[in-house]
């Protein structure tokens, strides 16, 4: 088997050995450390752990079906050369032939994504959407990624089609470019789809953000609540934008079921992300994974004897898309742990409150129902955040540090 073919059903091997590891696993957590108890009740720990086992099993299974819907395109439809209107433009034939794909997989994955979000959600209490919204929300959900990826898609082929050989470095260069953009625009374009979003009203709460932010050195261009307790009761907040589209959002679920000083907390992590440029970092190593990417698929048609570029190569490249990403997930979220570790240091050095910290952490940990021990292996491959444990020892030790150099 040549070098092509075998990246990509090596890749799929390699996926089904990752998910079948994360089900075991799930199935399978660590004993209850006596650092956990030393923060929250073993119930606690276990009611969590339930919520997360359905939600970890579920995503294996969403993964797995994509995967063999992909694979089975590769072998059935690009195996026999097919594509959608022959003789047609190659870039309408790509169109229709991502929206044909992207249909399949929506309604083939669909009973898990209503296993996943709306009942699970709603047997926990979280969600507050009703079928209609939750249905409308899938079908916009639709629509804005099919239209994103036909974007990305239709450059990625105009650039393979007449970059020659070192088509990868342009690929990578246009990608970052359309990541950026898309950070850029997703506030403007895409976010007011789902949510209403309100200025933080004036008072004692806007004028320490405010304050917070100029403490630490940055400029945001407006703190804005939405309306998440249409959708859930799960309280967060985030940060989101770049240029003039920066801004920080809260749920209104956040302001109205924690303290102002627990919200706070929260707006200082947030700030701690524009402090230390994650956004801007997470875009550059968006190019680096590109190019890597672009480089070894590179070899992937070829090695099917079929040029880059070509629409019938649409089955394959989505294949090696999913099986890459999945494969990549521990690295990309070992860099968004060590980015919120950032932001939380950040957070405690503009409040100087690790046991506010602390508190919050632990309540929003509870209020979520968190996994706040999983397995070292579902750690590494889903987590994005450090679990919460990690993440209060994490202040007791800075209040430890701030004690001894006063």
């Amino acid at each position: 088997m040549s070098m092509g073919p075998l990246l990509l059903w090596g890749g799929v091997f390699l996926n089904f050995v990752l998910l079948s590891l994360l089900a075991y696993f799930a199935l399978s957590p660590p004993e209850i450390s006596a650092d956990t108890l030393a923060y929250f009740e073993g119930s606690q720990v276990e009611k969590g752990r339930v919520y997360a086992q359905a939600r970890y099993l579920l995503f294996a299974a969403d993964q797995v079906l994509v995967i063999l819907v992909l694979a089975a395109a590769v072998l059935f439809l690009f195996g026999r050369g097919w594509v959608p209107l022959p003789g047609a433009n190659p870039y309408l034939q790509l169109t229709v032939y991502l929206v044909l794909l992207s249909a399949l997989l929506a309604v083939v994955t669909l009973p898990l994504d209503f296993c996943r979000g709306f009942v699970l959600e709603h047997r926990y209490g979280f969600s507050t959407q009703g079928l209609g919204l939750w249905f409308a929300d899938q079908g916009k959900g639709f629509v804005i990624k099919t239209v994103l990826s036909l974007v990305a898609l239709v450059g990625f082929f105009l650039i393979i089609r007449n970059g020659a050989y070192f088509w990868p470095v342009p690929a990578a260069g246009a990608f970052g470019l359309f990541l950026a953009l898309q950070a850029m625009l997703a506030p403007l374009v895409v976010d007011p789809l789902f949510h209403k979003f309100e200025p933080l009203p004036a008072g004692p709460f806007r004028d320490r953000v405010v304050a917070l932010a100029a403490d630490a050195g940055v400029e945001v261009g407006e703190v804005l609540v939405m309306d998440a307790g249409r959708r859930t009761t799960k309280a967060n907040a985030y940060f989101t934008g770049m240029g003039r589209t920066k801004r920080i959002v809260l749920y209104d679920n956040l302001l109205r079921d924690f303290s102002p000083r627990e919200a706070e907390l929260v707006v200082a992590h947030e700030l701690g992300h524009w402090q230390k440029h994650h956004i801007t970092k997470g875009i550059l190593l968006g190019v680096g994974g590109a190019l890597v990417f672009f480089l070894l698929y590179r070899l992937v048609p070829a090695g099917f004897g079929v040029p880059g570029g070509h629409p019938a190569t649409l089955p394959v490249l989505l294949l090696f898309m999913t099986v890459f990403s999945l494969a990549s997930l521990p690295a990309g979220n070992t860099v968004s742990r060590a980015f919120e570790r950032e932001a939380d240091r950040v957070s405690l050095e503009l409040t100087g409150d690790p046991a506010g910290a602390m508190a919050m952490k632990k309540n929003l940990a509870l209020r979520n129902l968190a996994d706040v021990q999983p397995h070292p292996f579902v750690r590494s491959l889903l987590f994005t955040h450090p679990p919460a444990v990690e993440r209060i020892t994490a202040a007791e030790e800075w209040a430890g540090e701030a004690t001894r150099h006063q």
